[in-house]
């Protein structure tokens, strides 16, 4: 009888053991009482995303409006490591490398006795956090929407003509014939290519990061209703044909005034690609 009951006792536990699964479950933090402006990091801090933008790093990743995040790491220059839960694969904590500046699209949890800002990190849609959003006219010209063309042709006549007239230079003609052999052949995987056609803004806001991210698209602007819609945390990585370097980017965005204009964007690895026909 005692053999009897201690074999009960251990199918008992065993059975237990295979339907109890893990006895600790890392909890995902789903707001900060009280936020503030970033002056400083320390290894363990708790910080959120305040507005949305590119991660640094040799794989950028959109970070998501609201993601909170956990600091583990900061060295001298203020860059750091940044360890965000369920943004990995799986639902798994994804480390990403944050620089210093990109101190202002976050805030930290503020310490016991410092002034802060309430937040919800999960805030309803279309709420923006109560802080002043940099102004768009702060981003080079190169980075806002082109101008309509009742501006360009303000433009003096002489002035076109001029430029028009001057002759390429043998690095110039390079450069135009490898943007028209880019122009030739097919996207590269990851990447939609899209041509507007028309005068008047695409209804972007661009990053200062080269090559840019797509900031913003406004509701009912030509990059708004392109199917499939350009996408919000998209990459621009050429403008007619002109990949965008350290050494061309501000000259291959100039094209941006002018139609028609052809981007071709590296697709957000978070969102599904889609399928587009040729």
């Amino acid at each position: 009888g005692i053999a009897r009951a201690a074999r009960r006792r251990l199918c008992a536990e065993e059975l237990a053991a295979m339907v109890e699964g893990p006895k600790y479950l890392r909890k995902k933090d789903h707001h900060l009482e009280t936020v503030i402006e970033v002056h400083s990091l320390r290894v363990g801090q708790k910080v959120v995303v305040w507005e949305a933008f590119g991660s640094d790093g040799q794989k950028p990743t959109w970070m998501r409006k609201g993601d909170i995040g956990t600091v583990q790491s900061v060295d001298s220059d203020g860059d750091a490591t940044i360890t965000f839960q369920g943004r990995g694969s799986g639902g798994s904590s994804l480390p990403v490398f944050i620089k210093r500046k990109n101190w202002p699209m976050l805030r930290a949890e503020a310490t016991p006795g410092s002034l802060g800002t309430r937040l919800k990190a999960q805030a309803p849609a279309g709420e923006e956090p109560p802080t002043k959003r940099r102004a768009l006219a702060q981003l080079p010209s190169i980075y806002a929407a082109p101008p309509a063309a009742s501006s360009a042709s303000t433009e003096p006549t002489k002035s076109k003509a001029v430029e028009e007239e001057a002759p390429l230079t043998e690095e110039q003609k390079a450069r135009n014939k490898a943007a028209a052999e880019w122009l030739q052949k097919d996207p590269k995987k990851g990447s939609v290519r899209y041509t507007f056609k028309h005068d008047g803004p695409l209804g972007l806001r661009f990053s200062q990061d080269v090559p840019p991210w797509i900031l913003g698209v406004a509701d009912g602007s030509p990059a708004a209703k392109k199917a499939p819609r350009v996408p919000l945390g998209g990459i621009v990585t050429a403008v007619n044909g002109f990949e965008l370097t350290e050494k061309n980017c501000k000259e291959a965005m100039q094209g941006l005034k002018k139609r028609p204009v052809i981007l071709d964007i590296d697709w957000p690895l978070d969102q599904e690609l889609p399928i587009v026909s040729r």
